[in-house]
């Protein structure tokens, strides 16, 4: 199972150091950015504008976007692509005008395109023409917006009803769990047959960054 450690911050120095953490330990690839603007989410966080000076190094960068318009950020995102190791955007379905025209916008880049559902979104707010087009399908584990909450067990009965509908269709799809993952649910996540999940606070919390992201891959 992937780890990708998920930084969610209104700090640009908070961000460069957590990106800092990642990219000096080379188990780390992949590392996720959480965008929220304040509508979808009661929080703010840093733009990914506002990451154009950092060093990523050899780390690839997916952006979660919990916005009102993901397709906005879409556009941002673009605009930086220059300085920003994208691999993946994530966007929220709740709040986005068009999936189809999102995925496609995404996939138009090379990058990889991902839809996220909130907590309590079932998986038929998926649109039936979206599927083709889909990379990644997040499963949040927590409202979306805020890190330390704990995670919701009933977003695996999700998980286990997305497995199956990707084996129905013979589709090639990740899927990520964010939100509430632990050490000490993390197995459990994992035997529901997901291939990757998100960390934030329990490893940006650790005074021992390197040795709680090693515990992960045991």
């Amino acid at each position: 199972m992937n780890i990708y450690p998920s930084i969610l911050t209104d700090e640009i120095e908070v961000a460069s150091e957590q990106v800092d953490l990642c990219r000096n330990n080379s188990q780390v690839q992949t590392i996720q950015f959480d965008v929220i603007d304040g509508y979808f989410a009661d929080n703010v966080t840093v733009f990914p504008s506002d990451l154009t000076f950092i060093d990523f190094g050899n780390l690839n960068v997916d952006f979660h976007l919990m916005t009102q318009e993901p397709m906005d950020f879409v556009y941002e995102i673009v605009d930086a692509k220059e300085f920003l190791p994208v691999r993946g955007i994530i966007g929220q379905v709740e709040q986005m005008t068009s999936q189809v025209n999102f995925l496609q916008e995404v996939k138009k880049n090379g990058w990889f395109a991902g839809l996220s559902l909130n907590l309590h979104t079932p998986l038929e707010a998926i649109e039936k023409d979206a599927w083709q087009y889909i990379d990644i399908i997040q499963i949040m584990g927590v409202r979306a917006g805020f890190q330390g909450q704990e995670f919701h067990l009933s977003s695996l009965d999700v998980v286990s009803e997305l497995n199956n509908k990707i084996q129905d269709r013979n589709l090639n799809i990740e899927v990520m769990v964010d939100g509430g993952v632990k050490l000490n649910n993390s197995s459990e996540i994992e035997s529901y047959g997901v291939d990757s999940v998100t960390v934030g606070s329990e490893l940006w919390n650790s005074e021992d960054f390197d040795g709680t992201y090693s515990a992960y891959l045991d």
